[in-house]
């Protein structure tokens, strides 16, 4: 009699566990952003005592919130999304759009995630033969309530996540311009939401101005942001809002097509 190969579940390189917890993650989107532990146990069918550990042992990593028994994913899983990023080389997929925004507007550009309280770079362009003082590069982190592509992802969180994140995270006097005060900072990342794009003026360095957009992946779901760089003389507002910005949110409309 024919032996019965085991399925993948049955081998002893499975780890059930792990793959719950997978599943447990995935069982989030942009309609069952907060669920209970009833709600995940019926989209994953694990058990509920399964599904509560497996949560319970997301917020303790900070990969989830729990606020009156729901639960949400928070922002830290987005380090799953920016290791997938780098190792899909979706950099190199983005570069020509980079690369392209980067010339047409003689500025230097790049795409963000938000991890936490900081916005992390995964792709960047400069114009050939002009660089500014201060250097991105890919990997880098920026403060993401301090940046312009930070308040324009943070503006488009729950306002609850965004408070309880702003209350426990210091912010940093970088320059004698960077906003300190946290209720003038949540003043900046609603107007990042209700404007649809957020201007840094030299709070990160002197001489530096930035202006971001969001990014939206196939879903709608905000999942970046798009900004361009340049130094402080030629920022003027008749520039940043009549040239630069209406290319950036063209280049974002593109990159969303990108992004999984």
């Amino acid at each position: 009699m024919p032996k019965v190969k085991p399925s993948p579940q049955d081998s002893r390189r499975f780890v059930t566990a792990f793959a719950r917890g997978l599943r447990v993650i995935e069982a989030f989107g942009p309609d069952n952003r907060s669920m209970t532990v009833a709600d995940v146990a019926a989209r994953t069918g694990h058990d509920r005592a399964v599904v509560r550990r497996l949560l319970l042992t997301l917020v303790e990593l900070g990969f989830a919130n729990v606020h009156q028994k729901r639960f949400e994913l928070s922002t830290r899983v987005l380090r799953l999304a920016y290791s997938f990023l780098s190792s899909a080389g979706l950099g190199v997929s983005l570069q020509p759009f980079l690369d392209d925004l980067a010339r047409s507007i003689k500025e230097t550009v790049s795409v963000s995630v938000l991890d936490q309280s900081e916005t992390v770079f995964i792709g960047r362009s400069d114009v050939p033969g002009r660089r500014l003082s201060y250097l991105v590069t890919t990997g880098m982190r920026l403060p993401a309530f301090t940046s312009a592509s930070g308040r324009v992802l943070l503006a488009h969180q729950p306002i609850d996540k965004v408070r309880r994140l702003i209350s426990r995270t210091k912010i940093t006097r970088l320059t004698r311009r960077t906003v300190v005060n946290k209720v003038e900072i949540l003043k900046l990342i609603d107007a990042a939401k209700r404007d649809g794009h957020s201007i840094n003026r030299e709070e990160i360095e002197d001489g530096l101005v930035s202006v971001a957009v969001p990014v939206l992946n196939r879903a709608g779901i905000v999942v970046a942001a798009l900004n361009a760089s340049t130094g402080s003389e030629p920022a003027s507002d008749q520039r940043l809002l009549g040239t630069v910005l209406p290319r950036l949110k063209s280049t974002a409309t593109e990159l969303s097509s990108m992004l999984p």
